[in-house]
């Protein structure tokens, strides 16, 4: 019985709510059937429903005109005289003018996008309402007027040419005379286009200094964009009358308020509720909330058209693309430690160092080779000297003579290949601690640009929030909300914030001079690197295997213990200790040698006379003549030491000190590393674990700001509740790019102190890294 009372109850509540909704009927007229005008009418009418809705059953009739005023005329007019609809929404440039050209208005009617108030010459009482019976508007966040006398002053323009869609310089007549009425000190010229807008920069004049793009309602973002990189490459900046949008797509400055079609969408159905209240439009303020012009700037376009502002205009305005360079090469981490590899002057010189070291082989090898020379003279003597040696001599010879020489044993040059061959070898791992030195450097330079580049993004968007924020106490001041000590304390911390920015974009530049001389390449040259966080992808496992690693110590310990054991096979400062252990033996084995082994070689000469004119016989004398066909000789040497003062003696016994020192270095180095390994693993586990806490922090520190920034603007909270919360926004970014980065930075170094780089290997070899990885974690 009590449930069907119940049932009964709440089919009575719904009857009473169905019987007492009105249904409520709004015209809306469009400039086009687009996708945008789409997008926006959607909003709105989800905005209306949204705060309308619960009182009345709202339907919504749209026209659109297809960039036609005379059908705008006839749409507005439609639904002007139709009995069902209520209310009249004008969306569009065109389709509002034409509504404000009315005499009278029989329904409420409301003017949503406005391109310039001024130029339309549009009624605003002091109260800022429209006084005009059933009539209001929204003002406009664009002001050509504005706009023109600031470019101009801003980049000392001479020649500007003002981009307009050619459905605008169709339709809206006032738009050329006043433009042309409202310069000064320099010249205007109209340049229209169709879709194609970027055929715009064939029509532009030669000596156009500067370009003021209006909102271009017909053409493709595509279009648009191929329009302001023309621009760019042509040296001339671009004043965006549309907005921040426009800078996005390349534009160089833009002085016209963010306003979203959300936003906009809201601002009108607040206006429609006000009217389903039962307040006449003529009495609803057009002006909106906050509506500041204030300069944006593309700093990326600004370094492509090389024409800068002075430093008070940079000072005043919000910048953004801060890290962008269109100059700049791309460049990833792996790219950079490829090119470092090939490039970086250290690896350079240990890979050099590699071929002196095959040299030094190749001549000790040439010492036990045959010793081969030949050689010739020719010599003239005086009489005298001809006379006394009874016939042996003439007074010209012209000789040739050859010598061979052949190491038969010697342990000396045998040693000295295989000492040289160990030294070769060592060379190479020399080499192999040059590359992965390389490689680590490479990879905190990159990363130590990323980190400089995310803090300066940081920093610059801790400088716009406080521009806001001056804005915001200003709007308060001028209501009477706040004081003048509001604006002053927001005056002192944006430029303090400025500063860090300063600082920030110092330290960015730095990381680039860093990376160019890690890369060795032009120093002084730009770089552009990806914002995302998505490195951890390139450089480290699976984050499933990381999480299973470092939410349980045991298994922590057991991944350090793996990669010590890694490190055994592939550390060359561990083989660059233990080939010298092998040189070492073998110079031991030298000395012990050399006590009683002989040196045995062979040699040989010989000797031609190819001329001998002018010997003098003795007279009486049987004295044969010089012989004129080949003399020859050879023999072979043995040289045994017998006594050297002791010397290779003692040579031997310093090599054992030696040997016995060495293997106390290699005990030092291992213990070293083994520390070194456990350490960093635990500082890896420590950056791992901060990843999500900070990221956290992070979130929900601005989500908190900016209920804190709103709660300020309504006056429920005091200027140093949102200072806290604004500051503590930009510690916990700054803390989580710390954590993220310090994070890479950590598996780097225990990577390093493995000794080999897994992400540099070739996918078969990283997979099987991997398993083995997994194995030993899981099944030790």
């Amino acid at each position: 019985m009590k449930n069907k009372m119940i049932l009964l109850s709440l089919m009575l509540f719904s009857a009473t709510v169905m019987f007492a909704q009105t249904t409520l009927t709004i015209g809306i007229v469009k400039d086009a059937d687009t996708k945008e005008f789409n997008e926006f009418s959607s909003m709105l009418q989800k905005e209306i429903s949204d705060l309308v809705g619960p009182e009345k059953n709202v339907q919504f009739k749209e026209l659109s005109a297809n960039w036609d005023t005379s059908a705008i005329n006839s749409d507005i007019s439609k639904f002007m005289t139709d009995p069902e609809t209520d209310y009249v929404i004008a969306l569009g440039y065109l389709s509002s003018r034409q509504l404000t050209k009315l005499k009278s208005y029989s329904k409420p009617s409301i003017a949503a996008t406005i391109l310039d108030d001024e130029m339309l010459n549009l009624p605003r009482n002091n109260d800022n309402t429209s006084g005009i019976n059933n009539f209001t508007y929204i003002e406009s966040i664009i002001n050509l007027k504005h706009n023109l006398k600031e470019y101009s002053r801003i980049f000392n323009t001479k020649n500007i040419a003002v981009i307009v869609p050619d459905v605008l310089t169709d339709n809206l007549p006032e738009l050329s005379s006043y433009l042309n009425k409202n310069k000064s000190g320099f010249n205007i010229s109209l340049v229209s286009v169709g879709k194609n807008c970027d055929a715009a920069l064939d029509l532009i004049s030669p000596d156009t200094d500067a370009s003021i793009v209006l909102p271009l309602v017909n053409s493709p973002k595509e279009q648009i964009k191929e329009l302001f990189t023309g621009l760019n490459k042509k040296h001339i900046p671009s004043l965006a009358v549309q907005g921040i949008s426009y800078l996005n797509l390349g534009a160089t400055i833009t002085m016209t308020p963010e306003l979203t079609f959300q936003q906009l969408a809201r601002q009108t159905a607040l206006r429609v509720l006000k009217i389903t209240e039962g307040v006449n439009p003529s009495q609803i303020p057009v002006k909106l909330v906050e509506n500041k012009q204030v300069s944006i700037i593309n700093m990326e376009s600004l370094r492509e058209i090389g024409k800068f502002p002075k430093w008070n205009v940079l000072n005043e305005s919000i910048l953004i693309n801060v890290t962008n360079f269109s100059t700049g090469r791309n460049l990833n981490l792996r790219m950079a430690v490829s090119e470092a590899l090939e490039n970086n002057l250290k690896g350079k010189m240990a890979a050099k160092d590699v071929k002196i070291a095959d040299k030094d082989v190749r001549i000790a090898k040439a010492n036990v080779m045959p010793q081969v020379s030949i050689g010739g003279s020719a010599v003239g003597l005086s009489e005298n000297i001809v006379e006394a040696s009874m016939g042996q001599k003439g007074k010209f010879t012209l000789t040739g003579s050859a010598s061979l020489k052949q190491v038969i044993f010697s342990e000396a040059a045998i040693a000295n290949i295989a000492i040289n061959k160990l030294m070769a070898e060592n060379k190479r791992f020399y080499n192999e601690q040059a590359v992965l030195d390389v490689v680590t450097q490479t990879s905190a330079a990159y990363i130590g640009l990323l980190f400089a580049k995310s803090n300066l993004l940081i920093q610059n968007e801790n400088v716009n929030v406080t521009m806001k924020n001056l804005h915001m106490a200003k709007v308060k001041e001028e209501a009477g909300q706040t004081g003048v000590s509001d604006i002053n304390r927001w005056i002192t911390e944006l430029n303090l914030n400025k500063m860090k920015f300063n600082d920030a974009y110092t330290s960015y530049r730095n990381n680039m001079f860093n990376i160019n001389q890690q890369l060795n390449s032009e120093i002084n040259g730009t770089v552009n690197i990806s914002d995302s966080n998505s490195i951890d992808k390139t450089i480290l496992p699976d984050r499933e295997i990381m999480k299973t690693i470092f939410e349980n110590p045991g298994l922590t310990d057991r991944y350090a213990s793996f990669i010590i054991e890694e490190m055994k096979k592939n550390s060359p400062e561990l083989h660059q200790l233990e080939k010298m252990a092998e040189i070492l033996e073998r110079k031991s084995k030298l000395y012990k040698h050399q006590w009683y082994m002989p040196e045995i070689a062979a040699f040989g000469n010989a000797d031609q006379a190819f001329i001998r004119n002018g010997t003098i016989e003795p007279v009486g004398m049987p004295i044969p003549p010089p012989p004129d066909d080949m003399t020859f000789n050879g023999g072979v040497s043995l040289k045994i030491p017998i006594f050297q003062g002791g010397k290779a003696s003692a040579q031997a016994k310093k090599t054992i000190i030696e040997i016995d020192k060495l293997n106390d270095q290699k005990d030092e180095l291992y213990n070293k590393l083994e520390t070194g390994i456990r350490s960093n693993v635990q500082k890896l586990r420590t950056s791992y674990l901060k990843l999500e806490l900070s990221k956290n922090a992070a979130k929900a520190a601005e989500d908190n700001f900016k209920m804190v920034q709103d709660a300020y603007f309504q006056g429920a909270v005091n200027l140093i509740q949102l200072l806290d919360a604004q500051n503590m926004m930009t510690k916990t970014k700054h803390s989580a790019n710390i954590a993220y980065y310090q994070y890479v930075l950590d598996y780097l170094m225990v990577e390093r102190y493995q000794g080999k780089f897994s992400f540099l290997s070739p996918d078969d070899e990283r997979n099987d890294y991997l398993n083995r990885l997994q194995n030993y974690i899981l099944n030790k």
